[in-house]
């Protein structure tokens, strides 16, 4: 059986696990190509870039440029001799190549942030109206990472308060990141609303008990938002239509507040995590009366929600 063969048999098959790996890699800078030639080498072992090209069905001048390209990353290596032969590193090795490679480019960028601003600042602005009301912005945010950068700025930056609602379903995804350490560290008066379950791990539970409440209306478990300072929040969008993680921030003083109500009533009437339903009750008797005015409250703020801030088409982009 030839080379090209035994690939067309086993290897990048869509249930075989290295076309997963495939996918993975992608992650780590590397093209799909890149990706796949790293694979096969780390599989095959050394190979001309001619048998590559012919086992890959890659036209073999883009091979020559992705073999160039994924030995100045560090990840494959040349054997001398005529023709020159490629051979991969060990897959632990490369992953911890890659990962560095991206912290010094991260590096790089930090420290050259500085020099940006000042080379801004020092061009004039044209054509802008200062009278221009400059709240009410809108910023649609898709994929997992534009989301979280957004998020660790917002928890950074806060001075005052930080309002998380949300069930576990919804922050899952936020679990080997630096999100949860933010809100630990944070000065500002920390309040989260979540689903718990006490016979699983929370993402939430290495923060006080003091700050988090129970969900305890389910039909509110649909709504997943964070408010900083009473002046912006994320609100996350479900939409079926859209693959990625999506969500709206914006500085929309009527949307702020709105949701800020909403966060208030539910936090009012639900109790800590760590209390029982009994102990919740001790001292907060609620007449049927106020109970009916807290939800008429909600229906009228959900009423604006669904009337005023249908703000995304069916692509997941921002309404004009």
């Amino acid at each position: 059986m030839t080379i090209t063969e035994a690939v067309e048999e086993g290897m990048f098959q869509s249930e075989n696990p290295i076309n997963e790996l495939n996918r993975m890699l992608v992650r780590y800078d590397l093209t799909p190509n890149q990706a796949k030639v790293y694979l096969f080498l780390s599989k095959i072992g050394i190979k001309t870039a001619s048998e590559i090209s012919k086992a890959l069905k890659i036209p073999r001048t883009e091979t020559y440029h992705l073999l160039s390209t994924l030995q100045q990353k560090g990840i494959i290596f040349s054997v001398f001799g005529k023709p020159t032969k490629f051979n991969a590193v060990g897959i632990e090795e490369s992953l911890e190549i890659l990962v560095n490679n991206e912290k010094n480019r991260v590096s790089e960028l930090d420290a050259g942030k500085e020099s940006l601003v000042k080379l801004w600042n020092i061009i004039p602005k044209y054509g802008e109206d200062e009278n221009e009301d400059q709240n009410n912005k809108f910023q649609s945010l898709q994929g997992r990472n534009s989301i979280l950068v957004k998020l660790e700025q917002m928890i950074k930056e806060s001075k005052e308060n930080i309002l998380v609602l949300g069930t576990e379903a919804d922050f899952k995804r936020f679990y080997f990141t630096e999100f949860t350490e933010l809100l630990n560290k944070t000065k500002s008066d920390l309040k989260i609303l979540t689903d718990h379950s006490p016979d699983m791990p929370h993402i939430f539970e290495s923060v006080s008990s003091k700050k988090v409440k129970k969900i305890e209306d389910k039909n509110r478990e649909d709504f997943c938002f964070i408010i900083k300072d009473d002046s912006e929040v994320i609100f996350f969008i479900s939409n079926n239509q859209v693959k990625d993680m999506l969500a709206v921030w914006t500085d929309s003083k009527a949307f702020v507040t709105t949701l800020r109500s909403l966060f208030s009533l539910m936090w009012k009437k639900s109790h800590h995590i760590d209390e029982t339903d009994a102990e919740s009750l001790l001292g907060s008797e609620i007449t049927y009366e106020h109970r009916l005015r807290e939800i008429e409250q909600e229906k009228i703020i959900l009423n604006y929600l669904q009337e005023n801030f249908q703000i995304l088409d069916k692509d997941g982009d921002i309404k004009k």
